[in-house]
């Protein structure tokens, strides 16, 4: 029977960002659950393998020891396993040991560290996908894309169709939309050759939030990407072309604009969404004038919150409101990466879109909703 040795801190890493590709839900969940360790006696590395089937994850991860006659593949529950892995104390000198047991036709791998055990039936790994490496001399370098990636796809749709579930690269930017919002951050890369589109909401995840990492574009439109030597990214690349934002973007100029630090316009937003409840569909009411930025949350269950923080010497006209999902605003504003930001809109016409200026490059436009006159003043 095969057996490995870790350091305790080094397979949690690996397994910790495996877990966040593995699928816990739909078809996806059902062709390739798991994350799957392929054990080799003759070399020291263990290999890391994760997919969503959007997302190829393979990372090498050095073992203090194995044994074993053959190679072997196993493949582990995802969730429970990292969370296990995540529990046990870390440090120079602890370690995990991954054991392959039988109870008669059942094999288990059991989990050993220190005096604590846990034992992990095997998923059959016959219909597992497969995926091969690839030559990392066919990629060229790309600074801090985890980050930028990270800034934006908080915009992308979490339900709908393609390309809105995307994260779009233009050579010079990144962005993303669900057509109610859209944020975009710089992000140059060298030997661009065009506009493309990948799935957002695990790239921002688990690439590193700064430094170098290697990318490119397969033969077979697959995004290539390497964040350090012993990690393979592949990543689905949407066919369908991205909508046009120019239109949206052009709305930087805005009429009337008021510089707040990120902190404290966070601060009364979140409090108030917290006072929303088990509201279905949140409305985040926004006033601005009178050198002050108020937020209301008023709901039928359990009540109206109000909330002000003054502006001096901005917002000097009488006082607008306009409405928004309140997770839409909060998270233009969450991803800000300065500590102050500016807002800019136009009091004439308040049904236009927020614009916020994070620094850094980071810009996000934010619609207000829809349909829904004012009822009057903070």
């Amino acid at each position: 029977m095969t057996k490995v040795v870790f350091e305790t801190a080094t397979l949690a890493d690996a397994i910790r960002k495996a877990d966040r590709i593995a699928p816990t839900k739909g078809t996806a969940f059902d062709k390739a659950a798991g994350i799957v360790l392929t054990i080799d006696p003759s070399r020291s590395l263990v290999v890391v393998r994760a997919t969503d089937l959007l997302i190829y994850s393979m990372e090498w991860v050095t073992s203090l020891s194995i044994e074993g006659e053959e190679a072997v593949e196993w493949r582990v529950p995802s969730k429970l396993f990292a969370t296990v892995l995540a529990g046990l104390p870390i440090g120079s000198e602890r370690t995990v040991t991954l054991e392959e047991v039988s109870n008669g036709r059942n094999k288990f791998v059991q989990l050993t560290s220190g005096r604590t055990k846990a034992k992990f039936n095997l998923m059959v790994t016959d219909y597992y996908p497969v995926w091969d490496v690839f030559n990392p001399d066919d990629l060229f370098e790309c600074d801090d894309m985890g980050g930028r990636i990270a800034m934006v796809e908080w915009a992308a749709s979490k339900t709908a169709d393609p390309p809105l579930s995307g994260v779009h690269f233009t050579g010079t930017h990144v962005k993303s939309t669900d057509q109610y919002k859209l944020a975009s951050a710089p992000l140059v890369i060298s030997s661009f050759l065009e506009p493309f589109t990948v799935p957002a909401g695990i790239l921002g995840q688990i690439l590193k939030q700064t430094g170098e990492v290697q990318m490119g574009l397969s033969k077979d439109g697959l995004l290539l990407i390497m964040p350090e030597p012993t990690v393979q990214i592949m990543s689905t690349v949407y066919a369908v072309p991205y909508p046009n934002t120019a239109r949206i973007e052009d709305l930087r100029e805005r009429p009337n604009t008021v510089k707040v630090h990120k902190a404290s316009i966070l601060e009364i937003m979140q409090r108030a969404n917290a006072f929303s409840g088990n509201e279905r569909f949140p409305i985040l009411r926004l006033f601005l004038g009178k050198e002050e930025i108020a937020v209301m949350m008023d709901t039928k269950e359990v009540g109206v919150l109000a909330d002000v923080m003054e502006v001096p010497g901005y917002c000097d006209h009488p006082r607008i409101e306009t409405r928004f999902g309140p997770q839409n605003i909060i998270g233009a504003i969450e991803h800000v990466p300065n500590d102050v930001l500016t807002i800019g809109y136009d009091k004439e016409n308040p049904k236009s879109p927020l614009y916020i200026d994070g620094g850094s490059g980071y810009e996000a436009w934010v619609m207000p909703r829809k349909g829904i006159e004012a009822e009057g003043g903070a």
